[in-house]
C-alpha cells in the first residue's frame, strides 16, 4: 500500500514539474513551432513552384545521405537525429543556430512535399505521390518533428539564459535568479530526446513495413 502511495506521489510530482515547465516555456515553444511550420509552408511553396530547382537540391541532399552510409537501425537513426537536436539545443547559446536547425528541417520536409504536389516522382520502387510520402514519414515524423521543435525551444531557453546572465553581470544583479531557465532547458531537451528515440524505433522497425502494406511498395 505504501509503495502504491509513493509511486502515485512520484508521478504526481513529475506531472506537476512538467506542467510548470510547459507553462513557463509556452512562448519559446510557440516561437519554435511557428519557425518550423513557417518554413515548412515556405518549402512547400518553393517545391511546388520551383520544382526543377528543388529536384536538383533534393537529389544532392539524397546523394549526401546515401554517401554517408547511414544504416537503418534504431541506434543509427537515433544518433543521426540526436546530433541535429544537440546542435539545436547548444546552438541556443547564441540563438540563431537553433533557429537555423528548425528552418533547415522544416524547409527540406516542405520542399519535398511541395515537389511531389507539383508532380509525382518515379523511383525504382514505384510512383511516389504526396500521399505515399506522408505514409512513409508521418508514423515516425510526428514524434521526430515534435522532438526537433521542443529541442529548438530548449535552445531558445538557453538563449534567454545567456542574455539574462549577461544582463545580470552588467547590472551586478544575482545570476542565480536565472537558474530556472537552465533547468527548464534541460527538461525540455530530455523530452525532445525521448521523442526522437521513439521516432527512431518507429522509423527503423515499423514505418517501412506499414508503408509497404498501405502503398504496395517494397522499400527495404
Amino acid at each position: 500500500m505504501s509503495k502504491t502511495i509513493s509511486d502515485s506521489n512520484f508521478w504526481g510530482k513529475c506531472l506537476e514539474f512538467f506542467t510548470g515547465v510547459y507553462q513557463r516555456n509556452k512562448i519559446v515553444l510557440t516561437v519554435s513551432l511557428v519557425i518550423f511550420f513557417a518554413y515548412l509552408f515556405l518549402g512547400i511553396l518553393v517545391g511546388y513552384f520551383s520544382s526543377d530547382i528543388i529536384e536538383n537540391l533534393l537529389k544532392t541532399y539524397t546523394q549526401a545521405i546515401h554517401s554517408a552510409n547511414i544504416e537503418i537501425t534504431t541506434i543509427s537513426i537515433f544518433i543521426h537525429n540526436l546530433q541535429a537536436a544537440l546542435i539545436a539545443y547548444f546552438g541556443g547559446i547564441i540563438g540563431i543556430i537553433s533557429a537555423l536547425v528548425l528552418i533547415f528541417n522544416g524547409f527540406i520536409y516542405g520542399a519535398f512535399l511541395g515537389y511531389l504536389m507539383h508532380g509525382s516522382s518515379v523511383s525504382s520502387f514505384g510512383v511516389l505521390t504526396p500521399g505515399k510520402f506522408l505514409v512513409y514519414t508521418l508514423p515516425h515524423g510526428i514524434f521526430e518533428i515534435t522532438g526537433f521543435i521542443i529541442a529548438g525551444a530548449a535552445g531558445f531557453r538557453l538563449t534567454t539564459l545567456s542574455a539574462g546572465v549577461i544582463k545580470s553581470i552588467i547590472k551586478k544583479t544575482p545570476i542565480n535568479e536565472h537558474y530556472w531557465k537552465f533547468t527548464d532547458s534541460l527538461a525540455l531537451f530530455v523530452v525532445a530526446i525521448i521523442l526522437i528515440f521513439i521516432a527512431a524505433i518507429i522509423e527503423a522497425n515499423i514505418t517501412a513495413s506499414l508503408g509497404n502494406y498501405i502503398t504496395g511498395f517494397n522499400l527495404p
